[in-house]
């Protein structure tokens, strides 16, 4: 079964871009599915701040990706972690070189506080509302 990825970026108080969409690949793992969106989710990163750039607002620090999955963190900093990553697509692992460029940094971030949950997940209603009010776009 296809895994559904979400992102979002804020800037200030408020998000100004986010994504929901069925992954193109089929997952052997939880991990897996955790480092497609994380590549999805850097790529579009790197993709807004040259945006931004270009709008005159530079970006001084790395861009912070929170990923709620820690081998997928422990992955993208080394590609050989596991035998069983040897059959991720070499592609994916771009994610340790703008690591390692500064571009970019991986955060771990725990699943209670993943702001993406929104887009992916059915949540109950006090989650649901809580983690809408935290991306700003419901008046308090």
């Amino acid at each position: 079964m296809k895994s559904t990825s979400g992102y979002c970026f804020s800037l200030g108080s408020g998000v100004f871009s986010w994504c929901c969409k069925k992954q193109e690949i089929v997952a052997q793992s939880t991990a897996e599915a955790e480092v497609v969106v994380a590549t999805t989710a850097v790529n579009q990163a790197l993709w807004l701040r040259k945006l931004l750039c270009d709008l005159n607002l530079k970006q001084l620090n790395d861009a912070e990706v929170f990923v709620d999955n820690q081998a997928a963190i422990a992955i993208s900093h080394n590609p050989v972690f596991h035998g069983k990553t040897k059959h991720f697509k070499i592609k994916f692992f771009f994610l340790r070189e703008v690591q390692k460029e500064g571009e970019v940094s991986l955060i771990y971030c725990r699943s209670e506080d993943q702001l993406a949950d929104t887009f992916t997940k059915s949540l109950p209603a006090n989650k649901f509302q809580l983690l809408r009010q935290r991306l700003g776009v419901c008046s308090s």
